[in-house]
């Protein structure tokens, strides 16, 4: 019907979403406050908090993790697509570790570069998750690609890739793995977006952060965040991470 009266007068019309049930209320509370409300939008969660209840060693009663991996641990390298090993290596054995822990949930890896993709999966190849096809390209091990839920649907138990593999997705856990790790200077715009790259672009940052529905983990340099004047949403996320709800490591 939309269509149709669009058809007819030519106006644009669009559905603003006013609720939400993928995720934990604070972290839909967490979405709706960064990257819909400074637009004069916003959408309730009206899903109980224990529907969303985990038990994962390090994490539990949390909804929020920022996991510093600072400069001194290794910058990014790369050209147009960056990529950080620490942040790789770390994921791939948290991964290991918590879906071990818990066979029947859900595992996404995002970033916003493919050379991180490509990294995590290197990574995740020493461990046996993930397999170097002949092209040279990586897939996810066939013991790691689907697993029961808590009520018992066959669901896809990891996924690794860039935020536009996850479009529409959700995750009982998200990674995000942040990557931008850098001294440059950041006086003018163009030093800005040398300096950060994707993670000023906002509307791939909300979509990145609103694949998880318990958990959502990221793994990069805190420090970094913390003084970037133009990465709001990011350190609206450090923020609810240091909160009661949250955890730094």
């Amino acid at each position: 019907a939309m269509k149709e009266r669009e058809a007819k007068d030519g106006i644009k019309r669009t559905v603003t979403l006013d609720k939400q049930y993928r995720m934990h209320p604070v972290l839909g509370s967490f979405v709706s406050d960064t990257f819909y409300a400074p637009y004069g939008e916003g959408f309730e969660s009206p899903r109980r908090p224990e529907e969303f209840v985990h038990d994962l060693p390090g994490y539990a009663g949390r909804v929020a993790a920022w996991v510093d991996m600072p400069l001194s641990r290794g910058r990014e390298h790369g050209g147009q697509s960056k990529r950080r090993a620490v942040e790789a290596e770390w994921i791939a054995k948290e991964v290991e570790r918590l879906a071990t822990a818990r066979r029947d949930l859900s595992f996404g890896v995002i970033s916003f570069y493919s050379a991180q993709v490509d990294e995590v999966l290197l990574a995740m190849e020493k461990r046996g998750m993930s397999e170097r096809l002949d092209d040279g390209s990586y897939r996810v091990k066939d013991a790691w690609r689907e697993t029961r839920s808590e009520d018992g649907r066959l669901i896809e138990r990891l996924r690794v890739g860039t935020v536009d593999a996850f479009q529409g997705k959700e995750f009982d856990l998200v990674f995000l793995s942040v990557t931008r790790s850098n001294d440059f200077p950041a006086a003018t715009d163009e030093e800005q977006r040398r300096k950060y790259g994707h993670l000023m672009l906002e509307n791939r940052l909300c979509v990145a952060m609103s694949r998880q529905q318990r958990l959502l983990i990221a793994v990069g340099d805190l420090g970094f965040v913390k003084a970037a004047e133009p990465l709001r949403a990011l350190r609206a996320f450090t923020e609810l991470c240091g909160g009661h709800h949250g955890v730094v490591r």
